[in-house]
C-alpha cells in the first residue's frame, strides 16, 4: 500500500512517502537525516497531544536531544507576532544551524515551521510530517511557506524545500468532518487539473475518501502529490507553470481575506473558488458550459459550499470589496489579475484578459451584492 514519489530538484530532490501507520515505522526515513543532530519539533497543542506519542519513540532512538515548540492552532498563528515568538523561543533554546526542524501538524504548522526553518541561521534542514488531508495532499509539498498580512493570505514567505515528506494516512481518521472536507477541496482541484478520468473517479469514489479508507486515501494523496511534484520540478519558484496549482485560489484567498482569516476552512473556500473559476471560464467563452454546474453538483454531493453564504452567512459579501482583494493576489502583475481558468477539465491556463464586469457577474452568481 505504501507509495513513494520523488520531487526532482537536483541536489535538493526529496521523497514523499505515503502509507498508513507511517509514524510508528518512520525510523528508516528519519535516521539518515537526523541521526546525531538536535531536532526542533514544531507543532500545535492538539496535534502534539494526540500524536506525539507515536513519533517520540523514534526520535528518542535516533537523537539524544529534541525539543517541542508549540504554536497556536488556526490561521491566527500565521502572523508576524507568532513567527517572532517562535523564533525567539528557538534561539533561546540554542537551536543552531546544525539542527533539524520537523513540521508536525496541518497546513498552518507547515507554513510557520517552514518559514521559521528558512529564517533561523539563514536556513536549516526541514522535515514535513503533515497531519491533515489538506497538508498531505498539497501544502507540505513544494517548499512554499508563509504568513498572512492585513492585505491578504500568504503574501509574506519564502521557499525552503523539505528533506522528506512523511504522509501517514492513518492520522486522518481522527479528523473532524469540516477538516476532511477542507482537504477534499484541494483534491477536487487536482482532479480538475489532471483530467476527465480523474474527476470522474472522484465523483464515484468521494464517499470512500471521506470515510478514510486507507487504500483510497493513499491513492488520492498520491494523485495530488504526483501532480504537484511534477509541476514543482519544472517551476520551483513559481515563475510560470506552478501558477496552475492555484486553480480556484484567486477567488478563495479573496473570500478568506474579506471574511477574516480563520472564519472558515481554507479548502471550503477553495471548493467555492473552483466553482467560481469554472463559471468565469464559461462566462468569457474559454470553455463549454456545464463544467461549473458539474463542479457545483459534486460540491453538493459532498455537502460543501456552493454559494458565499455557505461559507459565512454573517459576512456582507460585496463584489467591489472582493475584487479589490483579488488585486492583492500574488499572481497580479501590473494591476492585472492573472486568473487560473479551464479550457476543459484537464486543460488549465493562466488568463489576464478578464474584464472586471465578468468577474462581478461570477461573484453575483455566488451571491455577492
Amino acid at each position: 500500500m505504501k507509495q513513494t514519489l520523488r520531487v526532482n530538484l537536483g541536489s535538493r530532490s526529496y521523497d514523499i512517502i505515503i502509507a498508513p501507520e507511517l509514524l510508528q515505522n518512520s525510523k528508516p526515513f528519519l535516521d539518515p537525516i537526523i541521526a546525531g543532530r538536535r531536532v526542533a519539533v514544531i507543532s500545535d497543542k492538539i496535534v502534539s497531544n494526540m500524536y506525539l506519542n507515536l513519533l517520540s519513540p523514534t526520535l528518542d532512538s535516533i537523537t539524544d536531544s529534541w525539543d517541542l515548540f508549540r504554536i497556536e492552532g488556526g490561521e491566527d498563528a500565521k502572523s508576524f507576532g507568532s513567527l517572532e515568538k517562535l523564533l525567539d523561543s528557538m534561539l533561546a533554546h540554542g537551536i543552531d544551524r546544525h539542527c533539524v526542524v520537523i513540521a508536525f501538524g496541518g497546513g498552518v504548522v507547515g507554513d510557520v515551521a517552514g518559514f521559521a526553518a528558512g529564517l533561523i541561521m539563514r536556513g536549516i534542514d526541514l522535515i514535513q510530517i503533515p497531519t491533515t488531508l489538506m497538508s498531505q495532499v498539497d501544502s507540505s509539498v513544494g517548499g512554499k511557506n508563509g504568513i498572512n498580512t492585513r492585505q491578504g493570505k500568504n503574501l509574506v514567505g519564502s521557499f525552503l524545500q523539505p528533506r522528506i515528506v512523511l504522509n501517514d494516512v492513518s492520522l486522518l481518521s481522527s479528523l473532524p468532518s469540516d477538516e476532511l472536507k477542507s482537504g477534499y477541496g484541494e483534491i477536487v482541484k487536482y482532479g480538475l487539473l489532471r483530467g476527465e478520468d480523474e474527476f470522474t473517479w472522484l465523483e464515484k469514489n468521494f464517499s470512500t475518501i471521506m470515510s478514510c479508507n486507507n487504500s483510497t486515501l493513499v491513492e488520492v494523496i498520491r494523485m495530488g502529490c504526483e501532480t504537484k511534484a511534477g509541476i514543482v520540478s519544472e517551476d520551483e519558484l513559481d515563475r510560470g507553470k506552478r501558477a496552475l496549482v492555484n486553480l480556484g485560489h484567486t477567488f478563495a484567498h479573496a473570500f478568506e481575506a474579506h471574511a477574516g482569516f480563520g472564519k472558515f476552512q481554507h479548502g471550503l473556500s477553495v471548493e467555492l473558488g473552483l466553482i467560481a473559476a469554472c463559471d468565469l471560464s464559461e462566462r468569457i467563452g474559454l470553455c463549454e458550459k456545464g463544467i461549473s454546474l458539474r463542479v457545483r453538483d459534486h460540491a453538493n454531493d459532498v455537502e460543501m459550499p456552493v454559494k458565499l453564504s455557505d461559507l459565512s452567512n454573517e459576512t456582507l459579501w460585496k463584489k467591489d470589496a472582493l475584487y479589490k482583494r483579488m488585486l492583492h493576489d500574488k499572481k497580479t502583475i501590473n494591476g492585472k489579475i492573472n486568473f487560473v481558468l479551464l479550457r476543459e477539465i484537464g486543460n488549465p491556463c493562466v488568463c489576464n484578459e478578464v474584464t472586471q464586469q465578468a468577474v462581478y457577474e461570477t461573484l453575483i452568481q455566488l451571491g455577492a451584492v
